[in-house]
């Protein structure tokens, strides 16, 4: 492989002394300058052509102004960022400006040059993938619409709800659709589709200050039923550092690129994920027929209420409705002060090993009542909206 160039900028002799004997012993990292202020580091960066910037904690500029500055002119550069202490809002902030990874002072060798390698492959993973999209494909005029499906009872079937109307939507007249897994915490929308994630939404927090809508889809999993997905972390701790601010530049850009967006919540009302509700077009709400489903359901609809969330917006979706259950349509209607937007069969047999297998019911049983019920329910969204995206 070829060497991974670094700059170190750093004042202190000792630091820059720890670094150099380092990556001195490492055969893939070459050390190509050191630099005490910006000037210097401008100047090997146009000379030098860097992978890797480490700034230390020794200089006398605002590391992450510089930070910024380096994530926005040169995006083919991995900034790693030396602190004394690990705090949150330090975490925010290096994460928000561009930085590819902070490492913590003392550090030991093995963690610097693993800082260093990830950082790298971070990068040159993406320029990869920004490579193979074309960066000349139209732009949309008008903005996408956005359906958010949630609920605070976990259990009732959301991903299963939000796979399958994905897919549905993008049956009719064609549709570009985005799946986006907001469950930071337990997503589990690349077990339902049975895909590898190769990227996820760590990685676009990661690189948030060049998004647009472009970039943004060189970072989502394409489906064979033709949509895109955006997953879920695969590690859930690292999710402390994701803010409604990351969140509302993804959804942006999404709109930008796709006719709908269709957002996969979380069961809980939780602040990063608040954008969701700010930009649905249509919030499905969803219930099953059973007491305590509807009562918890009933409860978020008043808070909704209490927070000023448009009532034409919320759509009462009733899932696994079975003709045998003692609490029929009308009840949960009646229950919960307005009609029922849509209803899917209960097949329990058949959902299980649709999520088992990760194959959606549109695609393996198209003819069934449940796959029925889907395509029905995206040929209503796309009427009620217009059957196009919104300005």
């Amino acid at each position: 492989m070829d060497k991974i160039k670094v700059l170190l900028i750093e004042k202190s002799s000792d630091d820059k002394d720890l670094v150099t004997e380092t990556l001195a012993k490492v055969d893939y990292v070459n050390l190509v300058g050191d630099a005490t202020t910006t000037e210097e580091a401008n100047y090997y960066i146009g000379e030098k052509y860097p992978n890797v910037v480490l700034i230390g904690t020794n200089v006398d500029f605002d590391r992450y102004e510089f930070t910024d500055f380096l994530s926005k002119e040169y995006p083919e550069i991995a900034v790693v960022l030396v602190e004394t202490q690990l705090l949150e809002d330090t975490m925010y902030r290096a994460i928000f400006v561009g930085a590819k990874d902070v490492i913590i002072s003392p550090f030991t060798s093995s963690k610097l040059v693993d800082s260093i390698y990830r950082s790298f492959e971070l990068v040159k993973d993406k320029e990869v993938v920004h490579r193979e999209t074309s960066p000349t494909r139209r732009r949309r005029a008008t903005n996408g619409n956005v359906i958010t499906v949630f609920s605070t009872k976990g259990g009732v079937g959301k991903t299963f709800i939000s796979t399958n109307l994905a897919i549905a939507l993008s049956k009719d007249n064609e549709k570009r659709v985005c799946l986006v897994d907001l469950d930071l915490d337990f997503g589990n929308t690349v077990l339902a589709l049975n895909l590898v994630p190769r990227f996820t939404i760590m990685d676009i927090v990661d690189d948030i200050r060049n998004i647009d809508q472009d970039i943004i889809e060189s970072y989502l999993i394409p489906h064979e039923s033709g949509i895109k997905v955006l997953p879920a972390n695969a590690k859930p701790q690292i999710n402390e550092f994701i803010t409604a601010e990351h969140i509302e530049i993804i959804l942006k850009a999404l709109r930008g690129a796709f006719d709908y967006v269709v957002v996969d919540m979380p069961a809980r009302f939780y602040e990063p994920v608040n954008p969701a509700f700010q930009f649905a077009d249509v919030l499905l709400m969803v219930t099953t027929p059973e007491i305590s489903t509807l009562r918890n359901i009933k409860a978020s609809i008043l808070t909704l209420h209490e927070l000023n969330f448009p009532k034409n917006k919320i759509k009462i979706l009733l899932n696994r409705a079975d003709a045998s259950s003692q609490i029929k349509t009308k009840d949960v209607e009646s229950t919960l002060g307005q009609s029922l937007y849509s209803v899917i069969d209960a097949d329990y047999k058949l959902a299980v090993l649709s999520l088992n297998s990760g194959t959606p019911v549109v695609i393996s049983k198209p003819r069934s009542p449940v796959s029925k019920g889907f395509l029905s329910l995206a040929k209503k969204i796309n009427t009620d909206l217009g059957g196009n995206g919104h300005s």
